[in-house]
């Protein structure tokens, strides 16, 4: 064999095929970049300059395509060269091939991207190949949910219920406000929780704004594994899907029996006198006025009884205010075992008092209580070692159906009071209301 023939080339044949290949490789790659509805970007990592972009890149960045072809990567890439250098080392080094990106379009707007990068070999050259997707709505979700699982696991009782009101989910703090374990409340409905202090009307109404406006919020009486009744301020919240049905209700419960405890000091601060919590002034006449409605509806008799102390300043002024007061007190409790649970007895100021009576079925009747009233004031007192005997002068004022004047009343029972002190003291005198 001539040594020449160990001398031979490729064989031209072959290159062409393999071109050939190449080409058809090539043709089919950007068949497939051009159409596909992914952002699909090639990009010089040397340089940081877009080489290509389909269509959908140039849809979704707002830049025409001629104008995406060269355009450096930094001028939709929102985050800074020091945070992206190192996420292009780690492309490079094919360590990790998926990325998230803020990136901003051509009208200003940023939106979060996830990005699949590869290398790829592309007409001769080392390229980055960018798979784009926008994940800022999922971004959303996930920060929400998120929220929601931490406001679900917050101090407040939530509870999760399908479209019909069954309950999906509870968290802790409804175990511990209720009683109820996921278990045992998981399946049920809310109802489960009923005290009965609201009537069928309550609930449909709610259940009617809920539905209209998708929201309803206010104060429920509810009841404890226990058997303990107690308040909550509830707000219930419909969520919606994509076809504005309502897929779930979630149900904030906070407890607020300490608030209204609260509340019932402060009312009975406002409304009682703090040295025998009878009530006060400002509740004597809130009671008069619902006397006089009652009084109409149910066309009875009823009673207004003013009070005065006799003989009460000698216990002041000998013993001093401290066991003046302390007299104050065992007189209020003796007034109160004179009366019915439904009538008022109050404290208008000092040593002055007031009762009313209601459902009154006579005068005599009236008189009986003030009899009762002037034996057990009577009845001694021992204050430091020391009997005092007090005495009081009484004033009743009698109204029938027609007497609309409540005040009218207090007046002429006051009057009826000082005939009573002029008469001898210790004693009542009666007026009836329709005496001027």
């Amino acid at each position: 064999m001539r040594p020449e023939a160990w001398l031979t080339g490729p064989d031209p044949d072959q290159q062409q095929l393999g071109h050939d290949a190449l080409r058809e490789s090539e043709a089919h790659f950007r068949q497939l970049f051009d159409l596909h509805r992914d952002v699909m970007l090639l990009i010089d990592y040397q340089s940081g300059t877009i080489v290509d972009a389909n269509p959908a890149a140039a849809q979704f960045y707002g830049y025409p395509l001629e104008n995406l072809r060269g355009m450096s990567v930094s001028r939709i890439n929102a985050q800074h060269e020091s945070e992206i250098h190192p996420q292009r080392e780690r492309a490079i080094s094919g360590e990790q091939n998926i990325f998230s990106f803020e990136h901003r379009l051509a009208n200003g707007d940023v939106r979060t991207v996830e990005s699949h990068i590869s290398l790829v070999s592309y007409r001769g050259k080392s390229l980055f190949f960018s798979i784009t997707h926008d994940i800022t709505e999922r971004k959303r979700v996930e920060a929400e949910l998120r929220i929601v699982t931490a406001a679900f696991e917050s101090q407040e009782s939530m509870v999760i219920t399908d479209d019909k009101g069954v309950i999906l989910k509870v968290n802790r703090a409804f175990t511990r406000t209720t009683g109820y374990t996921p278990e045992e409340a998981i399946g049920q409905t809310p109802s489960l929780l009923k005290s009965g202090r609201h009537d069928v009307n309550f609930y449909r109404d709610m259940w009617s704004t809920l539905k209209r406006k998708g929201r309803w919020q206010g104060e429920v009486w509810d009841r404890r594994k226990n058997g303990e009744i107690y308040p909550k301020w509830l707000t219930i919240t419909a969520v919606k899907g994509d076809d504005g049905a309502t897929t779930h209700y979630v149900g904030l419960h906070i407890d607020i029996t300490e608030r209204k405890q609260m509340e019932d000091k402060i009312s009975n601060m406002a409304y009682h006198d703090h040295l025998t919590g009878l009530a006060n002034r400002a509740l004597f006449y809130d009671r008069l006025q619902q006397a006089g409605a009652h009084l109409q509806r149910n066309m009875n008799l009823m009673a207004v009884l003013m009070l005065d102390l006799d003989r009460f300043k000698l216990i002041n002024d000998e013993l001093g205010h401290e066991w003046g007061d302390r007299a104050l007190v065992e007189v209020s409790s003796r007034l109160l075992q004179c009366v019915r649970a439904t009538d008022t007895v109050a404290r208008l100021g000092g040593d002055e008092f007031s009762i009313i009576l209601l459902d009154v079925s006579s005068k005599a009747f009236a008189c009986e209580v003030a009899e009762k009233v002037i034996a057990a004031i009577g009845q001694p007192l021992m204050l430091k070692g020391i009997q005092y005997t007090v005495g009081v002068s009484i004033g009743i004022c009698l109204a029938m159906a027609a007497d609309q004047e409540m005040e009218s009343l207090v007046r002429k029972a006051d009057a009826a009071m000082y005939l009573a002190k002029e008469s001898g003291r210790n004693c009542y005198r009666i007026l009836s209301g329709n005496l001027s």
